[in-house]
């Protein structure tokens, strides 16, 4: 039997033509994954994924209207299937404290063995959310992308993890924004461990165990400390 994928669908509104419905719009997908992990976005063009495809630069901009919707295509993959994920660990267990140290550890790329491939590498998807961060929404459209509920699915991500704070305690104070931290948190530092590594003493052994050790160390400390909301 063959390996299984899971497909995950981002929203239509990223793309012109479905890239999953064809050959070559499957190619573009994985052919862009790679061009963009190897030269940045800011080299990354159309054209230079076209030859590397072998099609032309036209069939190219008949799937993405530009560089921006691939790159928030892909993004959108990866937060969907860290969500998909996530809420498989739910269905294991229901001590919300192990749940909650299995997300955190999925959130830093501490992955089991036994993880359904998607269809695009997680472990490449992974790999270009640290390295091109918070370009998905720095930019002057982001309220219009917003309004066209494009960064829905890391809403969704933050909301789960947030869920998982408050099955733990139940009056845990700003949880979504604690959320979000650790979201960003288990993306940022590693590009910190990689490319500014006197910022983190994390630099030193680059072990993400060792990250999520961490971040669950900060999660645990804030559920146990952080004071309630109080309406004065």
């Amino acid at each position: 039997m063959g390996v299984i994928h899971q497909h995950l669908r981002p929203d239509p509104a990223l793309y012109l033509k479905d890239p999953e419905s064809t050959d070559i719009g499957r190619a573009l997908l994985s052919h862009g994954l790679e061009l963009i992990l190897e030269l940045g976005l800011e080299a990354f063009t159309f054209r230079k994924l076209a030859q590397r495809v072998g099609t032309t630069e036209v069939t190219v901009y008949k799937y993405f209207a530009n560089k921006q919707r691939l790159l928030q295509y892909y993004f959108q993959l990866y937060w969907l299937w860290l969500r998909q994920v996530g809420s498989q660990e739910v269905e294991r267990t229901s001590e919300p404290r192990k749940v909650l140290a299995q997300v955190v550890e999925l959130l830093c790329g501490v992955w089991p063995s036994t993880l359904p491939p998607l269809q695009l590498d997680p472990a490449g998807l992974r790999k270009l959310v640290i390295a091109e961060g918070m370009k998905s929404y720095l930019h002057k459209n982001v309220d219009d992308d917003n309004a066209r509920r494009l960064f829905h699915p890391y809403k969704e991500l933050s909301a789960f993890v947030a869920a998982r704070l408050v099955a733990c305690r139940a009056d845990v104070p700003w949880p979504r924004s604690f959320a979000t931290t650790v979201i960003e948190m288990a993306h940022s530092l590693p590009f910190l461990m990689e490319h500014l590594p006197s910022l983190t003493e994390l630099s030193s052994r680059r072990d993400l165990k060792q990250l999520a050790q961490h971040l669950m160390h900060r999660t645990i400390t804030y559920l146990e400390h952080a004071q309630p909301i109080t309406n004065k």
